[in-house]
């Protein structure tokens, strides 16, 4: 069954771990019946039991919050939960919540039920709310998640809005003194909340359905057992979590009648915000002198990673997979089966692979907390290893911290051993660096032949760069589009891209969408173009304002991309 509508607010910084049903203890309260305490809370409301006739009843909207409440608790998130609620019971939640979460630094409010958009304000639907109205009784009728949110967050506190609910077209509520025939708007899909210091996490694109199980018979909804799975790796900063959900969801989804189902979030925040906090992890005492300077002759490499030892814990993990995977992906992966602390352990141990990973996480704050001194010491040992993923790393590294011109020409040999060596994304950076005349006048022939390498291995952006060359487009825009047909939205992404830059995007406009919805900053923006230009879609000022928003809110947005959009919706 599809739910109408499920929010999942999260008002907050949390998590941690993931966790099976819940379950009952005779020696203490049931999850979310105890006093809060703490600056962490949580205000969990599910409405399953609508009578099926007025509103149709949504079997796992219970079964959710009661998932979630369970894995809430156990990352030390004080949880309070409602069930089954009309409009008195849930104002009487606001109000006590409220006074419990006064001195809370992050909150959360996670709603399953109905809801919708009316008068610029999203609504939740009582267990007692009518299917129709009038205008003057919405606000008696239905709960603004606006208000609910202004009422129960302190100031200052992050607010964190998970919104697993249906998107989809038709009105959820039907305004009877509207007149919509004569241009009045009635209600809409939920839309677009208005927070301060925080972020929103839909579980569904606008337009779109949110399944209420997925493989069918599940107990709880794709949304909740993504959002409950991904809390048992710590330390990813709150951008990376939502990428990681949101792809979980897609695989969850993907191939099923109303499938797939895309996630996307949007918000604003000024420093990295975990939902689990990294692990303090002593750093092992090691010089940070003079680094090996990487025309010296390496030590012989550590290639247990790359032979597939079966005592090597990361065996799995070949160059090939380093050399195309999104590497948030891949460390979130990485971490949901090995703690932080073992890799930095390995990596101590002289491990290559894990010295690369470990400095990647070092340098981004994935997993760890952000020290980018530290991330240096370990790409280095994993440079000097000749390990082709930590050279092309370590390169990355010193261009992007205010290189001298002896970091540049390093920069430049690390690539050049690292694309060698046949890794694809070093083929792809130094491709990209030559076409932009980093390293002296760009080279153009080179920069296609390392394009082409790396594309024949399969890496998504060398494929996109191999269709601005007349010779290479059509096969690549056919290698983009097999990419996008297999469920992955870079595909789709590429596409977009692609399609823009030569100035056909009608043709691509529904990658443009599959993008945007997935968290592609660059599809954003080119969809908010689209709306407020016409280009392969009807102009529309609304949807251009939503997705130009949206962009804006991704720091990865280029500043071509920003100028793009600069004045819709502003």
């Amino acid at each position: 069954m599809v739910k109408r509508m499920r929010l999942v607010a999260i008002l907050a910084a949390i998590l941690t771990g993931c966790f099976g049903a819940p379950t009952a203890s005779a020696q203490a309260p049931a999850c979310g019946e105890a006093p809060l305490q703490g600056d962490r809370v949580a205000l969990l409301i599910g409405n399953s039991a609508y009578n099926d006739w007025e509103w149709p009843s949504l079997k796992n909207a219970v079964n959710d919050i009661d998932l979630v409440c369970e894995a809430f608790k156990k990352a030390g998130i004080a949880p309070r939960i409602v069930r089954n609620a009309d409009m008195a019971a849930l104002e009487a939640a606001l109000t006590r919540f409220a006074a419990e979460a006064a001195g809370a630094k992050s909150v959360i409010l996670y709603y399953a039920g109905h809801g919708f958009e009316y008068g610029g304000r999203n609504w939740l639907v009582p267990m007692d709310a009518p299917p129709a109205t009038r205008r003057a009784d919405v606000e008696k009728r239905y709960l603004s998640i606006e208000a609910a949110v202004e009422r129960v967050v302190p100031d200052g506190a992050f607010t964190l809005i998970f919104v697993d609910a249906c998107r989809t077209a038709e009105p959820v509520v039907r305004i009877a003194d509207v007149d919509t025939a004569r241009g009045e708007a009635g209600s809409a899909p939920l839309g677009l909340l208005d927070i301060a210091q925080g972020a929103v996490f839909y579980s569904t694109a606008k337009g779109r359905p949110a399944l209420d199980f997925a493989p069918v018979g599940s107990p709880v909804s794709p949304f909740a057992a993504a959002v409950v799975k991904e809390l048992a790796i710590p330390g990813l900063e709150i951008g990376d979590y939502f990428k990681v959900v949101s792809r979980e969801v897609y695989k969850r989804t993907h191939g099923m009648e109303l499938g797939p189902q895309q996630p996307f979030h949007y918000g604003s925040w000024f420093e990295d915000y975990y939902l689990v906090e990294p692990p303090e992890i002593p750093a092992r005492a090691m010089s940070t002198g003079a680094f090996r300077p990487f025309s010296a002759p390496p030590p012989p490499p550590s290639t247990a990673a790359i032979r597939g030892s079966t005592a090597d814990p990361l065996a799995d993990i070949s160059l090939d997979r380093l050399g195309i995977e999104d590497e948030p992906l891949l460390i979130a992966d990485v971490l949901s089966r090995h703690p932080a602390a073992k890799l930095v352990a390995l990596a101590d141990g002289g491990h290559p692979l894990a010295q690369q990973l470990v400095g990647y996480m070092f340098s981004l704050g994935v997993g760890v907390k952000k020290d980018v001194a530290r991330a240096r010491i370990y790409l280095e040992q994993s440079a000097a290893q000749a390990f082709p993923a930590g050279q092309q790393e370590l390169a990355y590294l010193l261009l992007e911290n205010d290189p001298s011109p002896a970091d540049v020409r390093r920069a430049y040999e690390l690539y050049v051993a690292a694309s060698n060596a046949g890794f694809s994304k070093a083929k792809t950076h130094l491709a990209y660096q030559l076409t932009a005349g980093t390293f002296g006048p760009p080279d153009f022939a080179r920069s296609q032949a390392l394009y082409a390498e790396a594309a024949e291995k399969g890496h998504p952006a060398a494929i996109f760069a191999l269709t601005f060359f007349p010779d290479t487009r059509a096969a690549n825009l056919a290698r983009l589009r097999a990419l996008a047909e297999a469920g992955n939205p870079e595909g789709n992404h590429w596409l977009c891209e692609a399609h823009f830059a030569d100035r056909t995007l009608a043709a691509a406009i529904e990658d443009c969408g599959v993008a945007a919805r997935a968290g592609f900053a660059g599809s954003r923006a080119i969809l908010a173009h689209a709306y407020a230009s016409g280009t392969g879609v009807a102009a529309d000022p609304r949807e251009a304002t939503h997705w130009a928003k949206l962009a804006r809110d991704l720091p990865e947005l280029r500043k071509d991309q920003r100028e793009l959009i600069a004045g819709i919706g502003e």
